[in-house]
């Protein structure tokens, strides 16, 4: 069973409003876990209309995030995330990891890894079992 993670997701757009990066600010990894790696990009996790979803395995454990898109403003801005996923293949995930060897404690931790886009939960399924 994966880990769910609270976390936010921040968009950086360039000067004609295009989306230039996106960065997903994660809570709760832990100390020491090594680098993300089978970065996946779900556009719809449970079917129409869901949440996106990112999960990649960390240190032998398997982490979801949940971006779940409220407003008409949220949606265009789902289709733009699902078309930067699809278009570019790499995920950025920061975090805050706690450190013993600085004096505040935490340190900014960040992580650029390939991301396989599935539009859905079944295509994943599917895919995967005809690569297996």
């Amino acid at each position: 069973m994966a880990v769910v993670l609270d976390g936010t997701l921040g968009i950086q757009r360039n000067q004609s409003g295009d989306i230039e990066n996106i960065i997903w600010f994660l809570y709760g990894l832990p100390t020491d876990s090594g680098a993300p790696k089978n970065a996946v990009f779900l556009n719809e996790s449970f079917g129409k209309s869901s949440p996106q979803m990112i999960s990649f395995e960390m240190a032998g454990e398997e982490y979801v995030v949940y971006a779940d898109w409220d407003t008409q403003v949220d949606t265009n801005q789902a289709a733009e995330v699902k078309q930067f996923y699809k278009e570019y293949g790499y995920i950025l995930i920061s975090a805050l990891q706690k450190d013993a060897n600085i004096n505040q404690g935490l340190l900014r931790r960040e992580w650029i890894t390939p991301v396989k886009y599935y539009e859905d939960y079944v295509t994943m399924a599917s895919e995967m079992a005809e690569a297996g």
